[in-house]
């Protein structure tokens, strides 16, 4: 790794730190009680049973890449809190199926819109729409090679 490498390396971790820490994401998470204490896992979990329907445990398996005994214990926490609950898979007998509960789909809600506050404030940050634009491209491009 170069130097100048580093430098921007360094620049990077610095400088999206204290953009998040200046959204006052922490005053923002503050407004939505269900939300709070949850890992960035668990919100994942929400998120990806939310957005699919017959998921099954080895679904989320495969999107957050954890060992079985570590998802298993995240899935025990959001049932204690009231957020999913698990039942036989239709699709097959031997995998648990996993639903939002009405507690769950309004915590999904709360964190969809602590998102929109955060993201929208950081957007809101830049200046024109065209640069707005221009972040967007260079973080899809980012997405994009970090995947392949």
């Amino acid at each position: 790794m170069d130097q100048e490498y580093k430098r921007q390396v360094d620049e990077l971790n610095k400088l999206w730190h204290f953009m998040i820490v200046s959204s006052n994401y922490k005053d923002i998470e503050s407004k939505f009680l269900r939300i709070q204490g949850l890992r960035t896992n668990e919100l994942t979990i929400l998120r990806i049973i939310s957005e699919k329907e017959n998921v099954i445990i080895k679904d989320i398996l495969e999107v957050l890449n954890v060992p079985k005994s570590t998802l298993t214990s995240m899935i025990d926490r959001l049932e204690k809190r009231n957020l999913i609950i698990r039942t036989l898979s239709n699709k097959d007998r031997r995998s648990y199926k996993l639903e939002l509960t009405t507690e769950g789909k309004m915590a999904q809600e709360e964190h969809s819109k602590f998102e929109e506050e955060v993201y929208g404030k950081i957007m809101l940050s830049l200046d024109t729409y065209e640069d707005r634009e221009n972040l967007l491209k260079l973080i899809r491009k980012m997405a994009y090679n970090i995947s392949n």
